[in-house]
């Protein structure tokens, strides 16, 4: 597989981008020649189905197949998803937004490429292997945000009292980006009515609230965020 396949192939796992094209070109790659690829056999990850054999099916959301497969074991969650170039694990807590992304190689079954996620927007290391399992690549996705995750959930506890990193509260967070300029994106449930969700952008280098709004989980093309470049544009 391709080195920039790799990378989209793991990015390709997330729910969103979390990042626009426009704006990837500001998350900091780190080249080969720049890491200290130095790594013990002892270390090295492979795939190996049998490492769940003892977990439970988890058909909370979908049925497995032989192509994708739901695992559960007491609070943990597996995603595994077989495909023509490659194996891909997404590995979670229950309840939990923190997301641990695997890819494996089909033919070796050595780890290639891995991340994490938070409401499916990349975050801190995307970490690419070469077949030594020796680091080749890493994009830095939070170079772009002084206003850290953990300095966005104590924001939203303390004004909001919504706690991010429990998913069962109805919240969400998406990272964007315009312009250079990059953001989150908050969503609440609205305890006005039960398909209204709240909406709290916060600038993702000062963590000041730029705009709020609302929308409706079902029905109707409201964007909340074309709405603040809106606002923008009218200034």
């Amino acid at each position: 597989m391709k080195p920039i396949l790799l990378i989209l192939f793991l990015l390709s796992l997330s729910n969103s981008e979390g990042q626009n094209k426009k704006t990837m070109s500001s998350i900091k790659v780190i080249k080969k020649n720049t890491i200290n690829n130095s790594v013990k056999n002892d270390t090295i990850k492979y795939f190996n189905i049998d490492k769940y054999k003892d977990w439970e099916l988890d058909n909370s959301y979908t049925t497995s197949t032989d192509k994708r497969k739901f695992l559960k074991k007491r609070n943990e969650r597996i995603e595994i998803n077989f495909l023509s170039d490659g194996i891909q694990v997404r590995l979670r807590k229950f309840d939990s937004p923190y997301e641990k992304i695997e890819g494996y190689s089909n033919s070796t079954k050595l780890l290639i490429v891995e991340g994490f996620d938070f409401y499916g927007s990349p975050i801190n290391k995307t970490i690419q292997y070469d077949e030594k399992h020796q680091i080749i690549k890493e994009i830095d996705y939070e170079k772009t945000y002084r206003f850290t995750i953990k300095d966005l959930i104590q924001k939203i506890r303390k004004e909001y009292h919504v706690d991010l990193e429990n998913v069962s509260q109805g919240g969400s967070v998406k990272r964007n980006g315009k312009d250079g300029t990059f953001y989150y994106e908050v969503s609440l449930k609205s305890k006005e009515e039960p398909l209204k969700m709240d909406y709290i952008l916060v600038d993702g280098n000062t963590g000041k609230t730029l705009f709020k709004s609302y929308y409706y989980m079902k029905g109707g093309e409201k964007n909340p965020f074309d709405e603040y470049l809106k606002t923008l544009r009218n200034k």
